[in-house]
């Protein structure tokens, strides 16, 4: 379930035909690798998120629950004193009643809280939730940690849809400077290779994630 930057740094050498050159400086440098890496991973937690879990921190006052930073969406609350799942409450249309007394404690979202139908205290909570993976850090200029933590599969996949973000900005600029070479009698031809290569990697994005099933529907 891990890789590591120096690897995936390698495949987008290759990816972006950008390996360093004697006297040459890269035309893809590394933040603008790791900013589209990272933003690729923000994009595959809707397809495969990180399975985590925690103890529940809880509010003062015991009326809300704390969420982690890396949260991104509850799979479920489990009560170890009572040995039970929570109810989690979906959706809230006028005149709903909730059963205060039911023996299942109910919990809800509204924006990014957790509400918790009555007062608790932490201890006996635990927090089971689908997290976004960890981003590769940089701090003046170079990346902190050397391990990635996304699974196996999805490292190819990544790496396409990173190598496509990457090219945008040169892409916008061969746009520009082609912009008066466009041939008017014979409609408007795409001259612009980044383009046409990014639209291939983003493609193979699409190939590698139908090969697999989504970890979380809905």
């Amino acid at each position: 379930m891990t890789t590591t930057w120096t690897r995936v740094d390698a495949k987008l050498d290759l990816f972006l035909d950008d390996a360093e050159r004697a006297g040459a400086s890269q035309t893809y440098p590394v933040a603008l690798r790791v900013e589209a890496w990272n933003w690729a991973q923000r994009v595959l937690v809707h397809h495969t998120p990180r399975q985590r879990s925690m103890a529940l921190e809880i509010e003062t006052g015991g009326r809300g629950g704390i969420l982690p930073e890396d949260f991104f969406a509850l799979h479920g609350i489990y009560d170890s004193d009572r040995e039970q799942w929570w109810h989690i409450v979906d959706t809230f249309e006028p005149g709903d009643i909730r059963y205060t007394d039911d023996d299942v404690p109910e919990c809800w979202f509204w924006g990014n809280e957790l509400f918790l139908e009555d007062e608790y205290t932490a201890g006996d909570l635990t927090l089971y939730y689908w997290a976004y993976w960890p981003e590769v850090e940089l701090v003046d200029g170079l990346y902190e940690q050397e391990q990635i933590y996304v699974p196996t599969w999805a490292e190819l996949a990544l790496v396409h849809l990173t190598t496509a973000t990457a090219l945008m900005p040169m892409e916008l600029f061969a746009a520009d400077i082609n912009e008066y070479k466009i041939r008017v009698d014979s409609g408007t031809p795409l001259h612009n290779p980044r383009a046409e290569a990014a639209d291939f990697h983003l493609k193979w994005w699409h190939r590698l994630l139908d090969l697999f099933p989504p970890a979380r529907s809905g």
